[in-house]
């Protein structure tokens, strides 16, 4: 898996573990374990990227953020205060207030879409259907509701399977950060999309498509590593080497291209289209509104939103609109 994956990945599966109560992950199993194999060391000054959006009222910072991150990972620098404690409000992905009601309103849909499934054992190959049930036994969740769930959001929350503990949590992510400091300082947190939009989005992609797709992915996997459904398998990198991912982003290195680590298949080609291309092509304009009102805000969403030919910056430049780099 290359840029970056887990950040993408872990809002999405954020996302759909409020919606379907899924049992928490590897990493958050294992949080109280000894992780000494994931110490780090940052012998830099951090400066994650940065972009304004302006016009002759109106200043947008745009702050690619990363969710989920260890305990005492740095990330902050003077320039990113200042900018944080003269922005107006902030605007996330989906704020914790409005992810409760986007959540509570998904409840009937799902449920009557899982009710009308056909489930993806019965679909799949006698070769692959072993796999599968071997798959789903890392959720820790009874097969046949794993079996029964839309195919695309338990797909979506196995790209942040771990075989081993991983200290990395949203309590200590930037969003949670950054939420927390303006509720204190009582400015106003909003939401630049609907959680439940982006889930329905996922749970109405052609189950067909998807399901063949993982047929072929499951009958090449050895078994071994989750992450390696739709790569090969590596050996675990330890130290500042598993975190060299969130060492380039503190160090505002971004990425041309763009890799959520669903290899190049219908699936990968349809998450990258719901949770990148539509939600960009989306924000987009939401910010060329945004601009008719005058104000300082900081947006803060995934880093992965700011790489690759889809990326929020190009959406823009489409609209006309130029993002500048500020460090």
């Amino acid at each position: 898996m290359t840029g970056y994956v887990r950040p993408a990945l872990a809002a999405a599966a954020a996302l759909a573990g409020l919606l379907l109560q899924a049992v928490p992950s590897f990493a958050r199993d294992n949080a109280g374990e000894a992780v000494d194999a994931y110490a780090f060391t940052q012998d830099y000054e951090p400066a994650p990227a940065l972009w304004e959006l302006s016009d002759e009222d109106t200043t947008i910072y745009m702050f690619g953020t990363i969710h989920m991150l260890p305990e005492g990972f740095r990330w902050r620098n003077p320039q990113l205060d200042a900018i944080i404690d003269t922005a107006d409000a902030l605007v996330l992905e989906t704020s914790d207030a409005d992810s409760v009601e986007d959540f509570a309103a998904m409840g009937e849909k799902f449920a009557t879409i899982m009710a009308a499934r056909t489930p993806t054992s019965e679909r799949l190959s006698p070769e692959a259907r072993g796999k599968w049930r071997q798959l789903a036994a890392r959720t820790g969740m009874p097969f046949d509701y794993i079996d029964s769930m839309p195919l695309m959001l338990v797909l979506m929350d196995f790209g942040l399977g771990r075989t081993q503990p991983n200290p990395s949590s949203y309590e200590n992510g930037v969003e949670t950060v950054l939420e927390r400091e303006f509720l204190e300082s009582e400015r106003p947190v909003g939401s630049i999309e609907d959680s439940g939009h982006v889930l329905y989005g996922l749970m109405r992609i052609d189950d067909a498509e998807a399901v063949a797709d993982l047929d072929r992915a499951l009958r090449r996997w050895s078994g071994k590593r989750v992450d390696s459904l739709y790569g090969d398998d590596a050996d675990d990198a330890g130290g500042d080497g598993y975190w060299q991912m969130e060492h380039d982003w503190a160090r505002g290195r971004v990425g041309e291209d763009f890799d959520l680590g669903f290899g190049s298949g219908k699936i990968a080609a349809a998450f990258h289209d719901v949770l990148l291309n539509r939600r960009n092509t989306r924000w987009a304009a939401w910010l060329e509104n945004r601009l008719e009102q005058p104000g300082t805000i900081l947006l803060a969403v995934g880093a992965g939103h700011f790489e690759g030919s889809d990326s929020l910056l190009e959406k823009l430049r489409e609209r006309g609109l130029r993002a500048r780099r500020i460090n």
